[in-house]
C-alpha cells in the first residue's frame, strides 16, 4: 500500500503543476559523516538522469537511519523524496535545489519496504554527479564513477547506454599500486586520495550482459585525474571491492 500511495500522490502533484516529476526515489548509502544519495535511474523520463549527491538528513533521519544499523539491519534503504523535477538538481542550473523533503524507507517501497521516518529534510551538501541519459548514446569507454573521502571510496557503474545496470559498491585503493598510465609506478600516497565529485574511470569492459563488481575482487581502475604524487595527467591504480551496497537491472533494460 505503501508504494502505490506515494506514486499516486506524485502523480497528482505532476498533474497539478504541469511539471513531470521523478517517482524512483534514491538508495540511501554512507554513514552520519558521508551519507549519499543515488538516484534509482530509467531510460524513461522523468527518471531519465544518473544522480549521485552528497547530503545530510536532519535529525529525525539520521535517528531512524541510526537505529536501523544499531539493530543490524544490513539491506537497503530508500528515500522517497515528495516530487519535484529532478533537473532542478543540475549543479549548472541558475538556481539548483539544495533541499527536499520525503520519507525514508528499509527496503524498497514497491517490494514491501517499511517506512521508518516520514517528513525527513535532505540538505545537499554538494551534487557529486549529474547527467540525462540518452538510451541510443554512441559507446563509451569511461565505466564507473569512484567518490567519496580517503579510506571510504565508492564506485558506481556509469550509466551510459541501453541496456545498462546500477550497482554501487564500497571499494578502497590498493598501496603500492599506483602507476603512471605506462605503468611505471609513482610515489604512492594511495590511502590518503578521497574525490568529493565523482571521478569517471576505465575498470574494464562491463557491458549488460558482461560481468559486474564482486565482493573479494580487485581490478586495475585507470584514473583520467591528474595524479597528486607526480602531476601526471592519468594514473592506475589498484582497487579491492569490499560490499556490494546496491544492484539493480530491471529498471535500465
Amino acid at each position: 500500500m505503501y508504494g502505490v500511495d506515494i506514486h499516486r500522490r506524485r502523480r497528482a502533484c505532476a498533474t497539478e503543476t504541469g511539471v513531470a516529476v521523478g517517482t524512483h526515489g534514491m538508495t540511501v548509502f554512507g554513514t552520519g559523516i558521508d551519507c549519499y544519495l543515488s538516484h534509482r535511474a530509467s531510460f524513461q523520463a522523468p527518471d531519465n538522469f544518473q544522480i549521485l549527491l552528497s547530503i545530510e538528513l536532519d535529525e529525525r533521519g539520521q535517528r531512524a537511519l541510526g537505529t536501523d544499523r544499531r539493530i543490524g539491519y544490513d539491506g537497503v534503504h530508500t528515500f522517497e523524496p515528495v516530487g519535484f523535477p529532478l533537473a532542478e538538481l543540475d549543479p549548472r542550473g541558475d538556481r539548483p535545489r539544495t533541499e527536499f523533503d520525503g520519507t525514508l524507507v528499509r527496503g524498497r517501497p514497491e517490494r514491501g519496504g517499511i517506512p521508518i521516518a516520514r517528513d525527513v529534510r535532505a540538505t545537499v551538501r554538494s551534487v557529486v554527479y549529474f547527467a540525462e541519459l540518452d538510451p541510443v548514446r554512441p559507446g563509451e569507454v569511461l565505466t564507473h564513477l569512484c567518490f567519496g573521502r580517503p579510506g571510504r571510496l565508492y564506485l558506481a557503474h556509469r550509466i551510459a547506454r541501453r541496456p545498462s545496470f546500477d550497482q554501487i559498491v564500497s571499494a578502497r585503493l590498493i598501496p603500492g599500486t599506483v602507476a603512471d598510465l605506462a605503468g611505471i609506478p609513482l610515489r604512492d600516497d594511495a590511502a590518503r586520495l578521497g574525490f568529493p565529485h565523482a571521478q569517471p574511470i576505465i575498470l574494464g569492459q562491463r557491458e549488460f550482459s558482461g560481468n559486474r563488481l564482486r565482493v573479494g575482487e580487485i581490478a586495475v581502475a585507470a584514473f583520467n585525474a591528474t595524479a597528486p604524487f607526480s602531476g601526471e595527467e592519468g594514473f592506475l591504480v589498484e582497487v579491492a571491492i569490499d560490499r556490494q551496497i546496491y544492484l539493480e537491472v530491471a529498471d535500465l533494460v
